[in-house]
């Protein structure tokens, strides 16, 4: 009797064990030995867990080297996506996981390099509904000093910077268009780029107590050159219309760089926006 009871809590164990899980998890952890034992017994190497994630994107997402390479080594498919369309690469890259950033970089070097995406920019500037009135001038006046500052230029002028200096070199800007205060439905379209960005910039200062309060928000729409799909559309900025909360100037003089300011905060937000729907975009199907 006791012999039946032990080969039924065997069998129960064998039945409940989840072996494509085991092998997910000792990915994700980093347990290249027992990722390769897995694999000797037939485990497939193309498992996935619930959000589609595979054995190679779990060990790239969490920095595990070893496992990188020894899944790839066995054939792993780095091209694979999961179900947000993220690959093993763009997992390491753009979403490290477990506090391991700085192991994420001998990962990358693992791994099939994208392609250096060169990129268009249009951008123009309108005061919308958040350019109110200044405390130190009237709403003339206050037009003419927003052309002088130039809103539009400064956020090219802060994208274009982030991708030299923090971008990795992924994104070269290959044609910059900053159009003043005008529409920029029409595109520059190099027959060389990858994609072109359109950014609207919407500046704003209201009145607050003696103080001038500014914002600032702008809305990207990216598109492949001479087509109307879609790649990329989103606000960036600190809410629709709160914009940089918090930033006061005390006179007019001020106002350009606090500007500045914001357009660097925001810049890397974008790129990496931009930059996660070129990825997501130049996948093979």
């Amino acid at each position: 009797m006791r012999a039946l009871l032990l080969l039924l809590s065997a069998s129960f164990s064998l039945l409940a064990a989840d072996v494509p899980v085991d092998i997910l998890e000792a990915a994700r952890t980093g347990k290249e030995k027992v990722v390769a034992a897995l694999l000797a017994k037939g485990v497939d190497i193309e498992s996935r867990d619930k959000e589609g994630k595979t054995p190679l994107m779990l060990a790239a997402e969490y920095g595990r080297t070893a496992t990188v390479k020894l899944l790839l080594d066995k054939g792993a498919k780095p091209d694979a996506r999961d179900a947000q369309h993220w690959n093993a690469y763009m997992l390491a890259l753009l979403q490290p996981s477990g506090g391991l950033i700085r192991k994420h970089e001998p990962v990358l070097k693992l791994l099939p390099q994208p392609k250096r995406f060169r990129l268009a920019v249009a951008a123009g500037w309108s005061p919308g509904q958040a350019l109110f009135s200044s405390c130190f001038m009237g709403p003339e006046d206050l037009m003419q000093h927003m052309r002088q500052l130039h809103p539009d230029g400064m956020v090219i002028e802060a994208l274009q910077h982030f991708a030299i200096k923090s971008g990795r070199d992924m994104i070269a800007v290959v044609s910059a268009d900053a159009r003043g205060r005008s529409d920029v439905s029409e595109r520059p379209a190099p027959k060389d780029a990858d994609a072109v960005l359109s950014l609207s910039v919407e500046p704003g200062v209201t009145c607050v107590q003696r103080f001038d309060r500014l914002s600032m928000m702008i809305q990207a729409t990216l598109n492949p050159p001479g087509s109307e799909t879609v790649l990329l559309e989103k606000s960036f900025g600190a809410g629709v219309r709160i914009g940089m909360r918090g930033y006061a100037a005390s006179n007019p003089n001020q106002h350009g760089a606090i500007y500045e300011e914001w357009a660097r905060s925001q810049a890397g937000a974008l790129y990496w926006a931009v930059l996660t729907a070129l990825l997501i975009g130049n996948q093979p199907a």
